[in-house]
């Protein structure tokens, strides 16, 4: 799977007469996992939604290997970049099965019929996801973190070079979070995939990704490496909070300790 570049420049989206996003550039690492953090309301969603194209920027452009995202015909971006927004509606009555299924939709043809790829695409998908065992089941009737599940399987079966979820571990235990970031690891390493996601635990966010993108009222504040990004005065910048960062004894990769009010100081 060929990678392609994505890139953001002089963005600046707005909700009504509210910028949220003000003269940002963002350039999307190839081949490589980032997670994008901050403080709730500082334009993390709308970043990857604007990268998307569910968003038009007012002011800026993004451009996929060169060409702007907003001049393609949605089929070829939807073969390219594959997103899975934050609390997606499935329609009411529809299977697991036919919602993984809609993951092939952008490559298929105007008379183009379902294929032994697209079938072998989505068991795989929902192999991964393990919930092969639920395929026929009402997709309503699904626990939060089963259904979170079934609409990462939908946008692996996409098969696209670039992946972009916001919050994918809402609604799962601890357990199925470290499953699913286990699984964004290996479709990384083994296809290659571009991987962006909007992710509030920083420790997860440090262990799991190559880079960390740290977001302040609209704007880029910090970008680089967990080790350079995820420091005591970077997670003041961007969330107000004092907190000491030690290494991670499992991963080596630093973690943050944070330091409240009523934090009971162990002696030594």
């Amino acid at each position: 799977m060929r990678r392609k570049s994505l890139i953001a420049t002089g963005l600046e989206t707005r909700y009504g007469d509210r910028a949220v996003l003000e003269g940002l550039d963002f350039t999307v690492p190839e081949g490589q996992i980032t997670a994008i953090v901050g403080a709730n309301a500082c334009g993390k969603s709308t970043l990857l939604r604007s990268l998307s194209r569910l968003l038009r920027p007012s002011k800026g452009e993004v451009l996929l290997d060169g060409a702007s995202i907003h001049r393609m015909p949605p089929k070829e971006l939807a073969r390219a970049l594959g997103l899975l927004p934050q609390s997606p509606v499935a329609p009411d009555g529809i299977s697991v099965l036919d919602l993984v299924g809609r993951g092939r939709h952008p490559h298929q043809g105007l008379w183009a019929r379902w294929s032994a790829e697209d079938d072998a695409a989505v068991a795989t998908a929902l192999e991964a996801m393990g919930i092969a065992d639920l395929a026929d089941r009402d997709v309503d009737e699904l626990s939060g973190g089963q259904r979170q599940r079934v609409w990462i399987a939908m946008a692996l079966a996409q098969e696209t070079g670039i992946l972009l979820l916001d919050e994918p571990t809402t609604f799962l235990d601890i357990n199925h979070q470290i499953e699913v970031l286990d699984l964004l690891v290996d479709l990384n390493r083994t296809r290659g995939t571009t991987i962006v996601m909007v992710l509030h635990d920083l420790n997860l966010a440090a262990r799991y990704c190559d880079w960390l993108a740290a977001m302040v009222a609209g704007r880029l504040e910090a970008m680089g490496h967990p080790s350079d990004v995820l420091t005591p005065q970077m997670v003041g910048r961007v969330f107000g909070l004092k907190c000491q960062v030690v290494s991670d004894p499992v991963s080596g990769a630093p973690m943050m300790l944070p330091i409240g009010r009523h934090c009971v100081l162990r002696d030594q």
